[in-house]
């Protein structure tokens, strides 16, 4: 077993990275403080006439899970080459690389959840947009550490979940040969067309739809239990993806 040299080498590299990812959370936020402050604020009213105002910055939620996506897909395949190389198992390697993946989640969310819960609370008339804030209590801005801490959580569940699904993705194209590739490539656009126009014509698939679309959206905790499930169903896929896998050069 060589999963700790593993697991050390990827949370390095993943913690450098996280680094740069938190550190520019921070500059873009003060800069944003900076620039409104210099350059005043945008005058609103409210539905009595009078005058307000409100300044927001832009939402960190959905470029977290998406730095979590990219960085799965770019990490699994090095790992793979670099650890069979040194003697590790194809197992044991993505045992590191999924858990190091997990830790880096739980590391940039925290971080997230600690640079919107200290800025929201600084009176500076600028505020750090919670997506879902808006999507599930209406509140773009939330100033209670309850319902952030809630929405916090369902962002690492989605963000793990979108680890998983690069993870699944990367290797997926690392097993194909370059026709695979192109019918997987123009597979997806097809599937994704088939399935609009079935839900266009049938009812009973739009019904079914909706009734999913309401329970995802009813609470955060619906959300975060999707993207669970999810993401372990596209774990166990990449897992039986590295079983045999060649170790060849990382290229689409």
């Amino acid at each position: 077993m060589r999963f700790l040299p593993v697991f050390r080498y990827r949370f390095r590299d993943s913690m450098y990275s996280t680094g740069v990812v938190i550190l520019v959370m921070v500059v873009l936020t003060a800069l944003c403080y900076f620039g409104i402050a210099t350059f005043g604020e945008i005058p609103r009213t409210d539905g009595s006439g009078e005058v307000i105002m409100e300044s927001t910055t832009m939402n960190f939620g959905m470029p977290v899970a998406i730095f979590m996506f990219v960085l799965a897909i770019v990490t699994i395949r090095e790992d793979m080459r670099l650890g069979i190389q040194n003697g590790a198992g194809r197992g044991t390697v993505f045992l590191a690389n999924t858990a190091c993946m997990l830790v880096t989640s739980v590391a940039i969310n925290l971080a997230f959840f600690l640079l919107t819960a200290l800025w929201n609370q600084l009176d500076t008339g600028v505020y750090i947009v919670d997506v879902f804030g808006a999507l599930y209590y209406n509140q773009p801005f939330l100033a209670s550490l309850g319902e952030l801490a809630v929405s916090s959580t369902a962002l690492l569940a989605l963000s793990i979940f979108l680890a998983a699904l690069g993870c699944f993705t990367s290797l997926m194209y690392w097993r194909l040969n370059k026709l695979g590739k192109w019918v997987v490539s123009i597979g997806i656009g097809a599937v994704a067309i088939l399935f609009t126009s079935v839900v266009i014509r049938f009812r009973p698939v739009a019904l079914a739809l909706g009734r999913f679309l309401d329970w995802l959206l009813a609470t955060p905790w619906n959300l975060a239990l999707a993207s669970a499930v999810l993401a372990v169903a596209f774990y166990v896929f990449a897992r039986l993806l590295v079983r045999r896998n060649a170790i060849t050069a990382a290229t689409v």
